[in-house]
């Protein structure tokens, strides 16, 4: 007779409860579109007239939050390349090896058989069948996937079976359903003490941290004579057991148990999953009997068991629910926080949504692990500042801090949040922050994802508006609303051509005398409504479209040179690049083809760049700006003055003209704000060979100004507008007529 006919299951039995439910098949694959076609060539498939429903992660962290939560998953469809290389092996291995769930059927798929031969991972994992994903067509698919399940089935079924014959006693039925350690060690010290029948004497359960056994050791639970009247007792040294230190170093080193004529010393670890020791001191004053000893022998097995898998549990939570870089909770936390949170505490409570300016030129500059570091130290800056905030990282750059109302950071103290200065490596860092402030009052009936999503759009809306802090506003829906269907348009009119350019003539302010143009991109709509660069321009680099635009606007500035050079003007014409475009080796080879393929001379074009771009990442960006002065190119230093560039960089930079900032224009003939950084720009300019023109000259005072101070060629309302190709012909013909 087979183990398995030892048992007969009644209809209220766990199989027969479970006939009713589906199979559940886990995907982890973080190729979205390939997942989505495992997930519909299985919708249809029945295994024991059993449905299958496929549950689905994209990545380590969801795929041990889903496995967390479903211990019943029969079939695992794992994706070797994820993360890393190696992060599908990795979570195999966690399974077999960690979890120790050696039923569950682990079927490798791969698209990149190269980065995990097949024989090398068959004989190394425990892994059940291994596909090219070329190779899993549906029919395969049903095939393989109904194998393993129906091998699944028999082998929980065999397990179970073994389980109930090997099971010594009830106590191991109560603690093996205990996830969380205090209840855990609770059960464990109550189900020692009526295996073994103490009336008299004590059990206390302790963890410690590292190699070797400390007195500061944190106790986990207490009976008997130990038990913990004084909640204050948190750690061993408060039990008055220094009689035991040299028992339980011993126990420590040898890694462990102890059966003493009076008293006995189990212990445990778990080494791979958080290098955590656990010790349980039995202290009776009566001898324990071998029977005792053997029964407690073998309950530590389950009592092994048992920690093992809280520590999984604890390990599987902050694998989903805290950031494993920063060490921070993460989104997942906040949505179940939000989730969780009652109605009247969310009345009570607010939202601080902030995101890290630039964070991406941060990225280029310094690199990924040290821009690490300096999230890590703004997150110990802002729990310094207010130590009371919960604080988790929802994006590459942006944290929630959830907040009590009465608790919220003042005007001053928010100022202080995101304006940082942060010490890393003896070197002073200046972070700017974005933040919006959300009153989750006003969210009552939306989703935790939904809150997060308005949260975070809420900080993208004060971005584009030029703000620092924005509150949420029941009006910002509108608005964030009307900027979607904004950023639709705008991938419409990317699509349907529907940019061109304006022309606006630079000038000699003594002569009049035409030195040249700026191209500035311009959006009509079919319907005629004409929407302005300052909003356009910031929608497309938040959505990342700008070098689309760039790239449309060097092309039509390229055919208007030429349209030019035609009529028989060899003037060259600006137009703008982007510091994304120029980090992007995309647009900086597709721009130089445009460049060579149109047969122009170099000399007719100039690509503008601001200062802030070209010198945040100077060493990166100046090589590929000397690509196009190699080839003639003229390079403008845009908004030059508002920066802060180094006169070394100045000295060496691969450019032709600097450009003073508007702003600086402004103040002319009204305070001597503006003269210093001119004369400034000015004698670089002499001193190092620079073109300099002035931006926005729209008075006569501004223009005799400049020229007192030396500088000749500007742009500006005073002069012209901007104007169509057509119409900058005809007014270049005006200008020439005597």
């Amino acid at each position: 007779m087979s183990e398995l006919e030892l048992f007969h299951f009644t209809e209220n039995s766990t199989f027969n409860k479970t006939a009713v439910t589906p199979w559940k098949v886990l995907s982890v694959e973080d190729d979205i579109t390939y997942q989505a076609s495992l997930v519909y060539s299985l919708k249809d498939l029945m295994v024991y007239e059993r449905p299958v429903q496929v549950l689905t992660a994209n990545s380590i962290s969801q795929a041990a939050d889903v496995i967390s939560r479903n211990s019943d998953i029969s079939v695992i469809l794992l994706d070797v390349v994820m993360e890393e290389d190696d992060a599908g092996l990795r979570l195999a291995s966690t399974i077999r090896e960690v979890l120790g769930n050696s039923t569950v059927r682990i079927i490798l798929v791969t698209g990149q058989p190269g980065m995990a031969p097949r024989r090398e991972v068959m004989t190394q994992y425990d892994i059940d069948e291994y596909w090219n994903k070329s190779d899993l067509v549906r029919d395969t698919l049903h095939t393989v996937v109904s194998s393993h399940i129906r091998t699944w089935r028999y082998l929980l079924e065999l397990t179970q079976a073994k389980q109930g014959l090997q099971m010594v006693v009830d106590a191991a039925r109560s603690i093996s359903n205990k996830q969380n350690l205090t209840s855990f060690t609770e059960t464990v010290l109550n189900e020692i003490g009526r295996i073994i029948g103490i009336t008299q004497g004590g059990i206390i359960c302790f963890s410690y941290q590292g190699e070797q056994f400390s007195p500061d050791a944190r106790v986990l639970a207490s009976s008997g004579t130990f038990s913990d009247s004084d909640q204050k007792r948190q750690t061993l040294s408060a039990f008055n057991l220094d009689n035991f230190y040299t028992a339980f170093a011993t126990a420590a080193e040898s890694r462990s148990h102890l059966f003493d004529p009076e008293y006995t010393i189990l212990y445990f670890e778990t080494p791979e999953i958080d290098q955590g020791h656990y010790m349980l001191l039995v202290h009776t004053p009566s001898k324990l009997t071998d029977s005792h000893i053997n029964l407690l022998q073998v309950f530590s097995e389950n009592i092994k068991s048992g920690f093992t898998a809280v520590a999984l549990v604890n390990r599987l939570t902050d694998l989903a629910y805290r950031d494993q870089v920063l060490k921070s909770y993460n989104r997942n936390w906040l949505l179940r926080e939000l989730s969780s949170m009652p109605t009247d505490e969310k009345n009570r409570s607010e939202l601080l949504v902030v995101v890290v300016n630039d964070f991406a030129g941060m990225m280029v500059t310094f690199g990924e692990q040290y821009c690490e570091d300096i999230l890590s130290t703004l997150l110990v800056n802002i729990y310094q500042q207010h130590p009371s905030n919960v604080i988790a990282r929802t994006g590459d750059c942006t944290f929630a801090i959830l907040l009590n109302k009465e608790q919220a950071p003042t005007e001053a103290q928010l100022l202080d949040i995101i304006d940082q200065r942060l010490m890393l490596n003896n070197t002073l860092h200046r972070l700017s922050l974005t933040a919006a402030r959300v009153d989750l009052n006003l969210l009552t009936e939306l989703k935790p994802e939904q809150i997060l999503q308005l949260s975070e759009s809420t900080v993208n809306m004060a971005r584009l508006k030029g703000k620092r802090i924005l509150d949420y506003e029941s009006g910002i829906m509108g608005d964030i609303t009307a900027s979607h269907h904004l950023l639709m348009d705008l991938h419409n009119a990317i699509d349907n051509d529907e940019f061109f350019i304006m022309l606006q003539p630079k000038v000699y302010m003594d002569t009049g005398q035409v030195a040249g143009f700026e191209a500035l991109l311009r959006w009509q709509k079919p319907d005629g409504e004409v929407v302005a660069p300052d909003r356009f321009i910031p929608l497309a680099e938040t959505a990342g479209l700008i070098s689309h635009l760039d790239l449309e606007a060097a092309k039509q500035t390229i055919a208007a040179a030429i349209l030019l050079r035609q009529a028989g003007f060899k003037l060259p014409i600006a137009f703008n690049a982007s510091g994304i475009d120029l980090d992007q080796k995309d647009y900086v080879d597709t721009l130089l083809e445009m460049i060579i393929q149109s047969g122009l001379d170099g000399s007719l074009l100039e690509i503008e760049v601001t200062e802030s771009q070209a010198m945040l990442n100077y060493d990166h960006i100046n090589p590929i700006l000397s690509k196009f002065s190699d080839r003639g190119v003229g390079v403008s230093i845009d908004d030059f003055g508002t920066g802060y560039s180094s006169l070394a960089h100045v000295a060496n930079l691969a450019a032709t003209t600097l450009k003073i900032d508007k702003s600086f224009v402004d103040h002319l003939g009204l305070d001597d704000a503006g003269d210093h950084v001119i004369e400034m720009v000015l004698h670089l300019g002499e001193q190092f060979g620079f073109t300099v023109i002035a931006e926005g000259v729209e008075t006569e005072t501004q223009r005799q100004h400049l020229l007192s101070r030396g500088c000749n060629i500007a742009q500006g309302y005073l002069f012209a507008r901007p104007m169509l190709i057509s119409d900058a012909v005809k007014w270049l013909l005006k200008q020439t007529q005597p």
